[in-house]
């Protein structure tokens, strides 16, 4: 456990025993009288510790095909009865307009997000300007809420609201902003994408600016400079504002450039153990397994040959010895079955890497290839075997050759969390990068359009029933 996470919060629990998301519903439904408990910025500070964990992005892997849940996949998909994972695994453009709509009864996404928005982000930002305590603490706890709310949002609107585009961004629906100036119990509006991400922006430049942000965050699980900038610029690339996402990224690359050898990281069996708390290429870490999945061969077949977060993976054949086919047995159909249990995943979090990507990709945008190719060259030195890898500098000639390896080596390091689905949802926008997705289940294929509704998720019902002004984006 985190040495920070274990001081005394005794004092907050009055204070959290007023924040009322139990219903995952009303992430408005906060008693003022609790924004007056805490006094100090030692006391604010604690509400940073927390632990992020246990929060996953399973739903969006099926959509995009990168991996199947661990059911009788026949069964589902055969049933009578649309279920969530079934109207996902099949892009069921129906049953996504409809009994997606009917089912999704809460989000964990949804609740969790503006939970800590609401009870962390703002409270902060309500109460810090006022608090006794060190000035340059009140700045840093101050800086860090900032951050948090602009992330966050930025996650839910990745996954609530249509792709942005700068030609209907203004007049397009997206999500709430939450802020501490709000008027906490009355209904929150739902803004457009323009306003959303304008917002994001003005808070991290405002964070970044005040200059409070340590370059070594307190742990990996509070934020530093670094991720600050990583957060920008993610935003930015969403905004295609691609020259000030470089700069962001470069930013954030300027403090740590750590971007891990997974070679040096294969435990006694051969296999992948990525470390957690300690590994350095993490700006920002949430902590998550892998677990029990699935992943067809279409999806094997998108990673570059020997990387290791695909042949080095713990699968039951691996763990077994035994060439049987796994997947056929837990599942139903043929697949890879990994058996992944190691918490050290970092599925909504932000690395090094990332920013490498961006930079890339901006480079692709301006068709520069070799500086393109050396940026994913400083990335695939790191997850590709030793033994088989080659640098792409210098070997690729075409700006769509260039394109297809950057959407490889972006597949390889997102696998197994939230940013395929980003990246491919914010690529639909982008004429060079769109794509239409397949895969085949039982002989049948099942096609995932640029055009899509299936991008964006449905609202749960725990929001639209009780907050009118919410509407779904689809």
């Amino acid at each position: 456990m985190i040495t920070t996470m274990k001081k005394t919060i005794i004092s907050l629990l009055t204070f959290a025993g007023l924040i009322s998301l139990s219903s995952c519903s009303d992430f408005t439904d906060i008693d003022p009288k609790g924004t007056n408990l805490l006094k100090s910025a030692e006391e604010l500070e604690m509400l940073l510790n927390r632990e992020y964990s246990s929060i996953y992005s399973d739903q969006m892997s099926y959509l995009i095909g990168d991996l199947l849940p661990n059911s009788n996949i026949p069964s589902l998909i055969n049933s009578p009865q649309k279920s969530i994972n079934s109207i996902l695994l099949t892009c069921d453009e129906a049953g996504h307009a409809k009994e997606l709509i009917e089912q999704t009864t809460n989000d964990t996404h949804y609740s969790t997000f503006y939970e800590i928005i609401g009870a962390v982000a703002n409270p902060i930002l309500s109460n810090i300007d006022n608090a006794s305590g060190d000035q340059q603490l009140k700045q840093q706890v101050k800086c860090e809420a900032l951050v948090l709310r602009a992330f966050f949002h930025y996650l839910l609107v990745q996954k609530f609201a249509k792709a942005y585009d700068p030609a209907y961004a203004a007049e397009t629906p997206a999500i709430p902003y939450l802020t501490q100036s709000q008027n906490i119990l009355a209904t929150i509006p739902q803004q457009t994408l323009e306003y959303v991400y304008t917002h994001i922006i003005k808070d991290l430049d405002e964070a970044i600016g005040i200059g409070a942000l340590p370059e070594t965050p307190v742990n990996h699980m509070r934020v530093g400079l670094p991720f600050a900038y990583a957060v920008k610029a993610m935003a930015l690339m969403a905004m295609q504002r691609y020259d000030e996402a470089a700069v962001a990224a470069e930013n954030a690359l300027g403090i740590n450039s750590t971007v891990l050898d997974y070679n040096n990281c294969l435990n006694a069996r051969g296999l992948i153990s990525r470390p957690f708390m300690d590994c350095q290429e993490d700006f920002f870490v949430f902590r998550s397994i892998i677990d029990v999945k699935g992943i067809q061969d279409v999806t094997m077949a998108r990673f570059e040959d020997g990387h290791i977060c695909r042949d080095k993976i713990t699968t039951y054949n691996a763990l077994t010895g035994q060439p049987i086919d796994y997947g056929t047995v837990l599942i139903g159909i043929p697949a890879t079955m990994t058996a992944e249990f190691s918490p050290n995943w970092n599925n909504f979090g932000l690395k090094t890497s990332q920013m490498l990507l961006i930079l890339a990709e901006c480079e692709l945008h301006k068709g520069n290839i070799t500086p393109a190719m050396d940026y994913l060259d400083r990335l695939r030195v790191n997850r590709i075997l030793s033994e088989k890898y080659a640098p792409l500098k210098g070997s690729v000639t075409t700006l769509a050759d260039a394109i297809a390896h950057y959407k490889q080596t972006a597949h390889g390091e997102n696998i197994y969390s939230y940013y395929n689905f980003v990246d491919r949802k914010r690529w639909t926008r982008l004429p060079e990068f769109r794509e239409t997705y397949t895969r085949t289940i039982m002989d049948k294929t099942y096609t995932l359009t640029p055009e899509s509704d299936m991008w964006i998720f449905p609202f749960p019902q725990s929001v639209t029933n009780i907050n009118p002004s919410i509407k779904q984006n689809y």
